[in-house]
């Protein structure tokens, strides 16, 4: 078990009388990792990988919801809140995490304030983005949203790896609209000049206009 990507990550050093009882758990690409409903079984900290958290609505669609790459802890809401999974956390390529059962985090770290800061370290982010993301969801058109989700992930300031992605389907989900949707704000686009589209990939031609459109509303 590679305990020296854990402390470089996460900037944290476990008791040695800890260590022994933790584990190294892997998941394929495309592999559940953790699935709504279920009981939480401990804590787990990405150290190889991402993965991909979505939420199955009545409908049976499933929302994507982010995408998550290290530094990033999984179990945490659930813990606190003494809940059950709330979403399922697929991996989108293969993943290694270091894991925390809950007894030895009950009877060893729960007290422990460095570890309890480092849990509500990812808590705060994970407010703060899912935050930026409902705010601009409910508040602006689609072809806002798409012109600020572009600008995002452009920008070389922003945060945005819990929302890039190359795929429409993904990327209609992440701004809550359909790929339809999508697909006539971006013919529209193509036909102006604004953008050059082959299938799913998108080149910018005028980032003026795209700004332009983004009315300065980005997910950051």
């Amino acid at each position: 078990m590679n305990l020296e990507k854990f402390y470089k990550i996460y900037n944290y050093q476990f008791r040695n009388d800890i260590i022994s009882k933790l584990q190294l758990k892997t998941y394929k690409e495309n592999e559940c990792i953790l699935k709504t409903g279920d009981e939480i079984d401990g804590l787990y900290f990405l150290i190889e990988g991402k993965y991909y958290v979505s939420s199955l609505e009545i409908t049976g669609k499933e929302l994507l919801l982010r995408y998550s790459k290290k530094p990033s802890i999984l179990g945490d809401i659930e813990i606190f809140e003494q809940c059950k999974i709330q979403s399922n956390c697929i991996a989108a390529e293969n993943c290694e995490f270091i894991f925390v059962p809950l007894h030895i985090y009950n009877n060893y770290l729960k007290s422990d304030s460095s570890f309890t800061h480092l849990l509500l370290k990812e808590m705060a982010y994970k407010l703060k983005t899912c935050t930026i993301s409902s705010r601009v969801n409910a508040l602006s058109p689609v072809s806002v949203r798409l012109a600020a989700y572009y600008c995002t992930i452009e920008s070389s300031r922003a945060n945005s790896e819990y929302i890039t992605t190359n795929n429409l389907d993904e990327i209609a989900s992440l701004i809550g609209t359909t790929k339809r949707h999508l697909n006539r704000i971006l013919k529209q686009w193509n036909e102006e000049g604004t953008i050059h589209r082959e299938g799913d990939k998108v080149q910018v031609l005028n980032w003026g206009k795209v700004k332009l459109y983004s009315n300065d509303v980005r997910f950051e």
